[in-house]
């Protein structure tokens, strides 16, 4: 990857936009609007693995559940974006962390590369897999353009996509992906680096693990200002109805700008 860059926004590419109600999958439907997405990826030979769990809320809301493994240990936790303008963690990955946003790179950006390349592959959407379907392309001039809203990267060309998808249920696919291209880092491999993608979505129902009584003892917080960067320190509340509430006020610009 040749750049990551960080900003202060989340787009909405990443916030998957709510759909209006729970059922099968329609021709409507885009790759990112499941309402939960199960991602497990390898990064070749370096060592790092991750699974990645992303819950998407009707009400706006983004949960990720983590586990990533490196040479250096097993990291785990949660994060949870409220409104786009705070973001609370807790677990390991937490624990060291002072800038938390940083926390949101690897699964943002590894979840629109997968994303991308599906929809590269099967521009129809979820509705185009209908049985098992074979996937592969090969593109050997245009880069690929990673964009989340808060981090972007670019994958230099050639790259090329293997894999399969398939239907394993009325609202639910799954798919395997390995994407190829060629590293610009010095210290990278001769040939092709390869990123390995086993994931699966749920179209059908917004089963979001978190209501407004969760308690909020033990989240770590962090306002996210879209407008100048500066990090606001969030007032702690009891529980996540609370933290909303906070996230909402200041999107409205009544707090803290």
């Amino acid at each position: 990857m040749r750049a990551l860059v960080g900003i202060f926004a989340l787009s909405l590419s990443l916030a998957a936009s709510a759909q209006s109600g729970a059922g099968d999958i329609t021709p409507g439907n885009r790759w990112h609007e499941a309402y939960a997405t199960l991602l497990d990826v390898d990064f070749g030979d370096s060592g790092f693995h991750a699974r990645w769990q992303y819950f998407y809320c009707a009400c706006g809301d983004l949960l990720i559940r983590v586990e990533q493994t490196s040479p250096d240990g097993v990291e785990t936790g949660e994060l949870l974006l409220l409104n786009r303008r705070l973001l609370l963690a807790r677990g390991a990955i937490a624990a060291q962390a002072d800038e938390l946003s940083g926390l949101l790179q690897a699964p943002a950006l590894m979840v629109q590369l997968a994303f991308g390349l599906l929809q590269r592959a099967v521009p129809e959407g979820p509705a185009g897999i209908t049985r098992a379907l074979p996937l592969a392309m090969v593109e050997r001039d245009a880069d690929l353009q990673v964009e989340t809203g808060m981090f972007s990267g670019t994958f230099d060309a050639p790259w090329q996509l293997e894999g399969k998808a398939w239907p394993s249920g009325p609202s639910r696919r799954r798919f395997e992906l390995v994407f190829s291209f060629k590293n610009p880092l010095p210290e990278a491999p001769v040939g092709m680096s390869k990123i390995t993608f086993t994931g699966g979505q749920d179209y059908g129902r917004d089963d979001f693990p978190l209501n407004d009584a969760t308690p909020m003892a033990g989240w770590k917080l962090q306002w996210l200002n879209q407008e100048d960067g500066q990090v606001l320190e969030p007032e702690e509340v009891a529980t996540l109805g609370g933290m909303r509430e906070q996230a909402q006020e200041v999107k409205k610009g009544v707090i803290g700008n």
